[in-house]
């Protein structure tokens, strides 16, 4: 088969690889399409702290069943228009034992630790498989991995009806945490962007949003809750600025949830943690139950047309310019989610 493989780091080659063989209780998927994630960017730059070249990257991905190995009775069937959740726990661990395999002491990921979806046909455990309805096309059903992070990260808040909700940062997984947050029923979901780029595609979402760094732009949080402060602020920045802006913006006894990756140890006012009774939340990936949801969440979205999902895709590039895809997100060129078509 064809792939795209990181055969060392900040370098991609597109060539034939075996077909993976499948054991038992796995299956075969045929990849349509595969989404690049920030942590490919990481992995490929010789950035991330445990993956190793050469592997195929690739953790976001929808395609078809073409084979399947179990002895055991199942759903699947060759045919089914699937999704896979690419998390791997070592099922050993305190965190595992008591049911939190998401956050197992040992986390492993398909597409970093294992080969993954920049190819034509992967291998998955069928425990991770999903299968999803016709009412997703192929490239909002590769959306699914980062909604369910959204997902994942509202229910790490508590979101209740009603919530004013502040989010810090507006790239990808940002507006998708926001969408996310007004689905869930916050009364307003406002974000804080700097990026001219980025602020104008949030508004046609429908959104408000305030660049923290020009005149007033507390003052017009303020004005916006009353003076009260959001219930929840979703710092998905990674920033010093944005920590510092979160746990400033949330009232007294609010929830700030830490999304964002930081590049360097950030330092908190725990003044105004202590002051205010802030909740701090962290919150990683996402559980099995929160990818199924995502799929029904999905076909909510596309159904009401609660928002045009289209427009979260920025580009899309075939499996052969993987690493000219790379690039461009090394530039900062794109704004949104880039989909690789195979």
């Amino acid at each position: 088969m064809k792939a795209a493989v990181l055969t060392e780091w900040e370098k991609i080659e597109y060539k034939e690889v075996p077909k993976p063989q499948i054991n038992e209780g796995e299956c075969l998927v045929r990849v349509a399409y595969a989404g690049i994630c920030g942590s490919d960017l990481h992995i490929y730059n010789g950035h991330h702290p445990t993956a190793k070249a050469p592997v195929i990257l690739g953790h976001e991905f929808v395609g078809v069943i073409e084979a399947l190995k179990t002895s055991q009775p199942t759903t699947f069937k060759i045919g089914d228009r699937v999704v896979v959740e690419p998390l791997i726990s070592c099922n050993a661990c305190e965190a595992c034992r008591e049911g939190n395999w998401h956050v197992c002491r040992t986390l492993k990921l398909l597409g970093i630790h294992t080969d993954g979806a920049f190819a034509e046909y992967v291998k998955v455990d069928l425990k991770k498989v999903i299968k999803i309805s016709d009412r997703l096309s192929d490239r909002v059903a590769a959306l699914t991995e980062p909604f369910a992070v959204g997902f994942h990260v509202n229910q790490r808040a508590g979101l209740k009806n009603g919530d004013n909700v502040l989010v810090i940062g507006g790239g990808p997984i940002g507006l998708i945490v926001g969408m996310v947050a007004k689905i869930g029923g916050a009364a307003q979901v406002i974000f804080s962007e700097i990026n001219p780029a980025r602020i104008k595609q949030i508004e046609s979402f429908g959104f408000t949003t305030i660049n923290p760094t020009q005149n007033g732009a507390m003052e017009t949080l303020n004005q916006l809750t009353n003076n009260a402060g959001f219930d929840v602020v979703f710092e998905v920045s990674g920033s010093q600025p944005g920590l510092s802006f979160a746990v400033q913006a949330c009232k007294i006894r609010g929830t700030v949830v830490l999304v964002g990756f930081p590049a360097k140890e950030p330092e908190c006012d725990n003044l105004k943690v202590f002051f205010k009774e802030l909740k701090l939340v962290g919150t990683r990936v996402y559980t099995f139950t929160d990818f199924q949801k995502t799929t029904k969440m999905l076909e909510n979205i596309v159904q009401q047309k609660l928002f045009d999902l289209e427009k979260l895709i920025s580009d899309t590039y075939e499996l052969k310019d993987l690493e000219q895809a790379l690039l461009v997100m090394k530039a900062g060129g794109n704004l949104g989610k880039i989909l690789v078509k195979l």
